[in-house]
């Protein structure tokens, strides 16, 4: 049998920052079947509103998987993920690997602007911050 892939479920109208789920599946068909029960209860209610996407080059994503999440995915049994491991800031999922701090790329790149700003704004006299802050 073929090897689970991911999908992810959401509302065509919505779109999926209103909210997704994850669905390992054999095949699209598959993974839109496992996914109605779950996303007519939490996403849409219109089965012509729903969507679902295979994520391509997302490998990623079966390591960040819960242990029972990881079970199924052993023994190749498709299943839905209601809540996948999510960005500590930006509350999304599916954006890239979290890093030890539970942050995307984009979040973790924003992080690391803000604190090379800071830094740098610190390091001006008293009267540069004043004039810079318009005061």
């Amino acid at each position: 049998m073929n090897k689970l892939k991911p999908y992810m479920g959401y509302s065509r109208g919505g779109g999926s920052v209103e909210g997704a789920i994850l669905i390992f599946a054999h095949n699209i068909k598959e993974a839109k079947r496992i996914a109605w029960p779950v996303l007519s209860q939490i996403i849409t209610d219109e089965y012509t509103d729903m969507a679902v996407t295979y994520l391509k080059d997302s490998g990623y994503l079966f390591d960040q998987m819960p242990k029972w999440s990881k079970a199924k995915l052993e023994s190749n049994t498709p299943h839905v993920v209601d809540n996948p491991p999510i960005c500590i800031d930006c509350e999304m999922w599916g954006c890239g690997v979290l890093d030890e701090n539970g942050r995307c790329e984009d979040c973790a790149e924003q992080v690391r602007f803000d604190e090379e700003f800071m830094k740098k704004e610190m390091a001006k006299p008293d009267t540069e911050k004043e004039v810079d802050s318009g005061k």
